[in-house]
């Protein structure tokens, strides 16, 4: 459903077809599935970073100061490590296993992340691409959306699962 405004008339929630039989331009259609296109590539986006950072701020921080001192624990404050060792003890782990499950959840959530760039650039650009009066823009835009879809959730399964498994 797209809406247009075509010589000074709205046309709110129409198909392309019945634009189409209304004299509507497939230049000014196309330029509308488009514009929808973009707004449903950003709300795709925004709703798998969500998915990837579904925890608290406070949480997210948690793991980024982790993060850090699994990156370079020599560096480490003694007394932050004294408390990563106390967390540790309660999962039944030592310091390096659980210094090594906080690595493996930041390079998952760092490649799902960039990933989520990328795949929202790459789709931006492909619908970008798609001349605004091609007879099958919709085709076109649908095969964009699609395969990124596909490509997210695939690396979805395995990346949200690590990150989001475990406190």
């Amino acid at each position: 459903m797209l809406t247009v405004t075509h010589n000074g008339k709205v046309y709110a929630n129409w198909e392309t077809a019945d634009l189409t039989r209304s004299g509507v331009p497939l230049a000014v259609i196309g330029a509308a599935a488009k514009a929808s296109a973009a707004s449903e590539i950003a709300r795709l986006a925004n709703g798998w970073r969500a998915q990837v950072a579904s925890a608290s701020p406070g949480k997210l921080m948690e793991w980024q100061f982790k993060s850090q001192i699994a990156a370079a624990p020599d560096n480490a404050d003694p007394a932050e490590l004294a408390l990563l060792d106390r967390e540790a003890a309660a999962r039944g782990l030592d310091r390096a296993a659980l210094l090594d499950g906080i690595t493996a959840k930041a390079v998952a959530y760092r490649r799902i992340a960039l990933l989520i760039g990328a795949l929202e650039a790459e789709t931006k650009a492909a619908v970008a691409a798609v001349p605004d009066d091609a007879a099958d823009i919709e085709t076109q835009v649908n095969t964009a959306l699609g395969a990124a879809k596909a490509q997210a959730e695939a690396a979805f399964a395995e990346a949200a699962a690590l990150i989001n498994g475990g406190s």
